[in-house]
């Protein structure tokens, strides 16, 4: 069973062509009972039906099915119970002769259960989970500690790097006083402490966005976000503020909680400003709208900005000339959009429009359903 950092080089090698039937299996997780404790018997469930489709398509030759039926047994995954348990879905992706690869998914879009085959793996909801943890800083301060975390999605890991977590420093013994290192009482020498120590801080925080440019969340009480505006050189930066003091001692968990709103907020902004790209390149007439279009200049390599639908699907193939064929979306079934294909055929073939996209160095994000309803779930700003 394997596991692995989900990079383009990775998701190419993912896309490329296999022996049929190459199986995906996809379904929702849970962080929190009782569903969470219902998730192993899904799974249970979803290989179940994997088995026995493998047993009822006749495409697929005896010793194939023999293989993947081993490999999708639920002894194999006897000792992986937690694997359902890491985030909000998990995917398993195998096919004739290669190992079981499992991923966990972390998403603020709901997971749906889905078994494909298919002649290349299903990973619509690899790609979208990536996009979705889009990395960015949350930068913690408080007078005595301020601390800073890099985030990817939901989860916050620690910067242990650039000199944090970043203590105040103590005073020379001839300046110092009785007390905590800044007292409680207003007054000058408390006053320009705090001033240095934040313009300490503010070096600190250059190093760490110099090494890495991300998105900056701030979070402190409304004493040191003063004192930090009036400081920072980044002030001006943040894509979210959260008034909140005492979050120096907070956990990863507790702290990501705190900051939904804002980063709520922030994946807002972030839609509106692709809208807004996309109406700037309707009046310059860089824009293309619908599938046909759109996968024409994907394919040319000319779309420097490519929007989806979260639940858009197409069904279809791409000839030898790069040319694209649709095939009519049929009822959902369960799992839905369970669709029988055959060699020539792509369960979605939204999947080879995001990964040929990425290729050709597009930015490519997802929108909420029904914001681009009126271009047919996908649009796209073209370079020329």
């Amino acid at each position: 069973m394997h596991t692995s950092e989900l990079t383009p080089a990775v998701l190419k090698e993912l896309r490329r062509p296999r022996p049929y039937p190459a199986v995906s299996l996809l379904m929702p997780t849970h962080r929190a009972r009782p569903e969470r404790d219902q998730d192993f018997i899904r799974l249970r469930n979803l290989l179940s039906e994997a088995r026995k489709r493998l047993r009822e398509d006749p495409q697929v030759e005896r010793d194939a099915r023999l293989e993947l039926e081993g490999k999708l047994s639920e002894e194999t995954f006897r000792d992986f119970e937690d694997i359902v348990y890491a985030g909000d879905g998990l995917l398993l992706l195998v096919s004739p002769g290669e190992e079981l690869r499992t991923w966990q998914l972390t998403t603020p879009v709901e997971v749906p259960t889905r078994i494909v085959f298919s002649d290349t793996y299903l990973t619509r909801s690899l790609v979208s989970a990536r996009l979705h943890a889009r990395p960015y800083y949350v930068l913690v301060l408080d007078q005595e500690m301020c601390r800073l975390w890099i985030g990817e999605g939901e989860r916050l890991t620690e910067v242990e790097d650039h000199g944090f977590p970043a203590p105040p420093q103590i005073p020379d013994p001839e300046d110092a006083v009785p007390g905590p290192l800044y007292g409680r009482s207003p007054s000058a020498i408390r006053d320009e402490r705090l001033r240095q120590y934040m313009s300490d801080v503010d070096e600190r925080l250059s190093r760490a966005l110099d090494a890495q440019p991300l998105p900056l969340f701030v979070v402190g009480g409304v004493e040191v976000l003063s004192r930090f505006d009036a400081t920072s050189r980044h002030a001006s930066r943040p894509a979210g503020r959260v008034e909140l003091a005492g979050q120096d001692t907070d956990s990863g968990p507790k702290l990501s909680e705190r900051l939904v709103p804002a980063r709520d907020k922030w994946a807002g902004e972030l839609v509106r400003q692709d809208m807004a790209a996309l109406d700037d390149a309707r009046s310059a007439k860089r824009f293309a709208g619908g599938l046909p279009e759109v996968w024409t200049m994907v394919a040319e390599r000319r779309v420097s900005l490519l929007l989806v639908e979260e639940n858009f699907a197409a069904v279809g193939h791409i000839d030898e000339a790069g040319g694209l064929h649709l095939r009519e979306v049929p009822e959902e079934t369960e799992p839905p959009l369970d669709v029988e294909v055959g060699l020539a055929a792509e369960t979605d073939i939204v999947d080879t429009l995001i990964e040929t996209a990425l290729d050709g160095d597009a930015q490519v994000r997802f929108v909420p359903d029904g914001t681009l309803a009126e271009d047919g779930g996908v649009a796209a700003v073209v370079r020329y």
